[in-house]
Parts: structure tokens; C-alpha cells; sequence
């Protein structure tokens, strides 16, 4: 299947028109489908009381993924292709 490739990792979504017109913040929960081979470096955020991952891939995008670094590294390990 081609979506076997993919992992759904959790993700927020900031309403950035909203912050613009009012300054308050609204935040969604989320997900992010990613295929975990493109990404080229990871590491602990300080985000969401140490609880938060920053991952950025191959093609410099960036992602903050809001699961504690050994659950996200049990995610990837636990991945089948």
C-alpha cells in the first residue's frame, strides 16, 4: 500500500490570520502524515514542557511534532515499510 510508507505524528495548527487581526492565539490539534526517511535530523524541544520533537527534513522543512523524543523514537523504529 502506498500509504504504509507514511507515519501520523501529532502536530498543531496555528490560526495565523486570526493572531493578525485579533493577537490572540488559537491553536488546533492535529496530525501529520511524514515519511520518516526524509527526514534528515531531529532533536528534543524545550516546546510543550520537554514533551515536543523538532524534526527537519531533507528539503529543509521543519516540523515540530508534539510527542516526547523516546515516544517518537519508538514511533520510527516501531515503522513498517
Amino acid at each position: 500500500m502506498f500509504t504504509n510508507r507514511f507515519i501520523r505524528l501529532p502536530i498543531k495548527v496555528y490560526d495565523k490570520t486570526h493572531m493578525e487581526l485579533t493577537g490572540e492565539e488559537i491553536t488546533q490539534d492535529s496530525y501529520e502524515m511524514i515519511n520518516p526517511f526524509f527526514i534528515a535530523s531531529y532533536r528534543p524541544s524545550s516546546e510543550n514542557n520537554g514533551n515536543a520533537v523538532h524534526v527537519t527534513f531533507r528539503d529543509g522543512g521543519t516540523l515540530l511534532i508534539y510527542k516526547h523524543i523516546d515516544d517518537f523514537e519508538n514511533s520510527l523504529n516501531n515503522h513498517v515499510t
